[in-house]
């Protein structure tokens, strides 16, 4: 059953979906009031600001979907898994959450009033601004939680880092002359230094932006943290998690991005110099006003990106995906928008494969 069929068979009084599979499915801005969705799989889907209240979701996988601004009130997701999912500005009033997975969860700004949170899991769930009046935690694991911004200089984090501390989530993190050590920082200050593994989620550190180049950040967790303006040239994120994460005019000239996930993650005003992207995701990516020159896409994967106003530009494409990935103009993907790429087995948008003739 695809998304449209079950609108149809909703619209015709139908309720009791049970069990279906509509991973990545588009149900946004739908009115699905009473729906029966227990043991649905809904990876990955977008229900933003979508009407679920009164649904039953127990047991449904919702995992890394798109819930913002959903009204959830009065619905049962009893033993859910609502990992990573955003759930921000979500109406959970009155709703059943008791052994809910919702570990790494977005939650800020929502209404948790009345809910029943029972035995659920928030390990390093962000609930900043969350209302939790009325709401029952008895049980939960919470104690990770983040319900408000800390400010904290980076000279702290690379101090307790060292000894032995990696997750950062939820900071505010400010470089010394910006704060009372008041000493200046020269671009390239933190090249090489390693800080491998550590989890920055939802943390801002916009003050860092134009000293990361050369920075290591191997397997780093940094979803949804804001890189805006940020200097990544020769910085190591191989393998890195930057889901959601926002680059506007950020510069990545000769960066290794290998095996990176950067699942929803927005992108604009800006170009990829000479950088390695081999096997790295760019799935559900907002990509506009953007170019790849030089850069090695062999086997990256585009699926449902959104690629307005991009160009790649002697790009090695060796087994990139790029279907279900929208260029905006039907047409301009077979044209214009590759310039002297090598194409290998490359996917293209409807299915068929390219390669240099």
């Amino acid at each position: 059953m695809d998304a449209e069929e079950l609108l149809r068979r909703y619209a015709d009084g139908e309720r009791d979906f049970s069990g279906i599979s509509l991973v990545d499915a588009n149900l946004a801005n739908m009115n699905l009031s009473g729906i029966a969705l227990s043991g649905a799989d809904l990876r990955g889907a977008n229900l933003r600001e979508t009407n679920l209240s009164g649904a039953n979701l127990a047991q449904a996988n919702l995992s890394t979907a798109n819930l913002s601004r959903a009204n959830l009130s009065n619905a049962c997701l009893e033993e859910a898994d609502l990992s990573d999912a955003d759930l921000l500005e979500v109406d959970l009033e009155g709703a059943n959450l008791a052994r809910a997975n919702l570990w790494g969860a977005d939650l800020s700004d929502v209404q948790l009033i009345d809910a029943n949170c029972t035995s659920a899991n928030f390990s390093i769930t962000f609930l900043v601004d969350a209302n939790i009046e009325g709401a029952n935690f008895q049980g939960a694991q919470i104690d990770t939680a983040i319900f408000q911004m800390q400010r904290i200089l980076f000279t702290d984090i690379i101090n307790r880092y060292a000894a032995g501390e990696r997750n950062f989530s939820g900071l505010i993190v400010e470089s010394p002359n910006c704060s009372r050590e008041r000493r200046s920082w020269d671009l390239g200050q933190l090249k090489g230094l390693d800080l491998s593994g550590i989890i920055l989620r939802n943390s801002s550190i916009l003050e860092l932006g134009p000293y990361m180049n050369g920075v290591i950040l191997r397997g780093a967790d940094l979803t949804r943290v804001d890189f805006d303006q940020s200097n990544f040239e020769g910085a190591d994120l191989s393998n890195a998690i930057l889901r959601e994460t926002r680059f506007f005019q950020s510069v990545f000239a000769h960066a290794n991005l290998s095996g990176a996930d950067l699942t929803g993650a927005g992108f604009s005003e800006g170009s990829f110099w000479c950088a390695d992207f081999s096997r790295a995701k760019f799935n559900k990516a907002r990509i506009g006003s953007f170019s790849f020159i030089c850069n090695n896409l062999t086997e990256a994967t585009f699926k449902k990106a959104r690629l307005h106003s991009v160009y790649f530009e002697k790009a090695k494409l060796t087994r990139t995906d790029f279907r279900e990935a929208d260029f905006g103009v039907k047409d301009s993907v077979f044209g214009g928008d590759f310039r002297d790429c090598y194409f290998e087995e490359t996917l293209m948008p409807d299915g068929s494969v390219r390669n240099n003739s």
